[in-house]
């Protein structure tokens, strides 16, 4: 069996495709669990019990290239108005959790 290297290089770019699809969804499972915790502690409601995917960028931190991922959610203070907010990771590490201005 003869490799070429065409063939090698489909594998490569194979390979690369699914790790970064499953690195993705580990990540945001991450980030449902946090905000699931976030919201828990303030006494709010995670609705459609999901977060989804709003930005993916590579950035440059710390002298290594990392993604940075936002996910958008919605939760509710009263069960009746829906707010927006959105969950930010830099590589496997969460940053920034954010709400917008809602009714307690």
């Amino acid at each position: 069996m003869n490799l070429q290297l065409s063939d090698i290089v489909i594998v490569l770019i194979l390979s690369v495709g699914i790790y970064a699809w499953w690195r993705n969804t580990s990540i945001r499972e991450q980030a449902l669990i946090s905000t699931k915790k976030h919201c828990e502690s303030l006494n709010l409601q995670l609705l459609d019990d999901s977060v989804a995917g709003a930005e993916w960028r590579p950035i440059w931190s710390q002298g290594q290239i990392k993604v940075r991922r936002s996910y958008k959610f919605e939760f509710s203070s009263s069960g009746i108005a829906r707010y927006q907010g959105k969950v930010t990771y830099l590589g496997n590490r969460q940053v920034e959790i954010w709400l917008s201005p809602h009714d307690f």
